[in-house]
């Protein structure tokens, strides 16, 4: 019993690194270059194949586990219990094969370094994103491609949210709320609001800003104060397609009480 499980212990391990392999190849047509050679799309298919034959290899492992477990609760019940632990071992060592091909199949079919080209960009994208000496438009450039493949972590988006109040740059805001579309960022509320109110106030200016500050507000549209910014929006902004935004977002008719946007400071 100890040998397999052992033998499980191994057969997990390596099947961890490989779906870290896996999960890192998500986006490898990101490189046009790389993605027009047809040896780069015999790689991608391989790789789906190899990554359906792992997931099956996953599932395998894990009744055997639950066999396993069942049977260590009733190793002393006899025979038939020895006999179903001489077939387990013989199936955990056919995957224990199984597992060591994919392994060596997934490190072979990465001839052109598609892989590990991926890894060295997503790293360096990281890097620069936390990197307090880089210009902030450099920084926020790198959500794209960590958003593209699934590395726009909780300590990217809390950087990232960090920024929006570094800069008075309307562009730039308009930027970082951009790049956290799709993480809602309720501790920008009464930032962005106040901005808002300082463009509009302004004349309407910075429609880039006005309407990511509208994409952004919108998960928060039940706030009392945000529904009434974008009920003033959704009927007084000149562009629109950007009035439409806000009605959008808003999601029914414009709150009866509107905000009246104060002078800026």
């Amino acid at each position: 019993m100890n040998r397999t499980l052992s033998i499980i212990a191994v057969f997990i391990a390596s099947a961890a690194l490989v779906t870290v392999c896996f999960n890192r190849t998500g986006s490898s047509d990101s490189n046009p270059a790389a993605a027009a050679s047809d040896p780069v799309d015999s790689l991608v298919a391989q790789l789906e194949e190899l990554q359906s034959d792992h997931q099956a290899l996953k599932e395998s492992n894990r009744e055997l586990l639950n066999k396993v477990s069942q049977l260590e609760r009733a190793k002393g019940s006899g025979s038939a219990g020895a006999v179903d632990l001489v077939r387990i071992q013989q199936r955990l060592d056919e995957l224990e094969t199984k597992q060591t091909q994919l392994t060596q199949a997934t490190r072979d079919i990465d001839k052109h370094g598609v892989i590990a080209g991926l890894e060295r960009e997503l790293g360096k994208a990281y890097s620069t994103l936390m990197d307090t000496n880089q210009p902030l438009v450099t920084r926020v450039r790198q959500a794209d491609t960590l958003k593209r493949n699934g590395q726009f972590d909780d300590r990217a988006v809390k950087v990232m949210t960090e920024l929006y109040g570094q800069t008075d740059n309307f562009g730039e805001k308009a930027g970082v709320l951009n790049a956290l579309s799709g993480f809602p960022s309720p501790a920008l509320r009464d930032l962005i609001l106040e901005d808002l109110n300082a463009v509009v106030s302004a004349g309407y200016t910075d429609p880039r800003f006005r309407y990511t500050a509208i994409e952004a507000l919108e998960p928060m549209a039940q706030d009392a104060t945000v529904a009434q910014w974008l009920g003033h929006l959704a009927q007084n902004d000149p562009e629109p397609k950007l009035a439409g935004r806000a009605g959008q977002a808003l999601g029914a008719a414009p709150p009866t009480t509107q905000v009246t946007p104060k002078p800026a400071r």
